[in-house]
């Protein structure tokens, strides 16, 4: 299953500080050394909270991770594509830029190995890019007589060619300039994705779009 997300809702602000405190301890402490070496007590005693206040909030060192990863992600992706972003071929390239730069952060400010962390951040990051692409997806026109993928289909396909194509760019050693490779992989996805749906798949103009959406940013 790809789609899993925490239900959404008010959260005491006492209750979102001490995340907060945990967050930012376990991010500080990533940065020192692996995620693989870091204890609960580690990351307590720099939040200066106790491991009761920890387990209150979390039920383990990877559930608090799951959730930064998640929280860190869906900031990065809100400031480049506000709620409400309507589905063209300019959001979706600062999508797949999105996911590039998030997976290249990652790879720089923790120190290897990070065999451990890599599931959790696909998860995380799988499921922000399936919801974005599945709500864009559920508003285009159905194709004829109901032939092609349904909405979620496609979703799920985009999202696993999205995060690969993004794994791939950040773990060569010498990576060609995000935005080119946006500009490359950006007509591929616009194809699979629907289409129909946005002409510059079309007619060549994707290219123009890709180098719009990181000027916009």
């Amino acid at each position: 299953m790809l789609l899993t997300r925490e239900p959404t809702g008010k959260v005491d602000p006492r209750v979102r500080r001490t995340r907060r405190l945990l967050q930012q301890a376990l991010t500080e402490l990533m940065a020192e050394k692996s995620f693989r070496s870091i204890t609960v007590q580690d990351i307590a005693e720099r939040a200066t909270v106790n491991r009761v206040t920890f387990y209150a909030h979390f039920a383990d060192k990877y559930a608090l991770l799951e959730y930064t990863i998640r929280e860190g992600f869906r900031q990065q992706l809100r400031s480049q594509l506000p709620e409400g972003s309507p589905y063209t071929a300019e959001n979706l390239g600062r999508l797949l830029r999105t996911v590039c730069e998030f997976l290249s952060g990652m790879g720089s400010q923790c120190p290897p190995p990070h065999g451990q962390m890599e599931p959790l951040m696909e998860r995380q990051i799988k499921a922000e890019v399936y919801e974005i692409l599945g709500a864009w997806l559920a508003h285009l026109p159905p194709y004829p007589n109901g032939k092609g993928p349904s909405p979620e289909q496609a979703a799920m396909v985009a999202t696993w060619a999205i995060y690969g194509a993004a794994v791939q760019w950040s773990q060569q050693e010498r990576r060609q300039p995000v935005q080119a490779f946006v500009e490359q992989v950006l007509p591929i996805l616009l194809a699979g994705l629907h289409p129909r749906a946005i002409s510059p798949s079309i007619d060549g103009t994707a290219a123009a779009l890709a180098r719009r959406a990181g000027r916009g940013r």
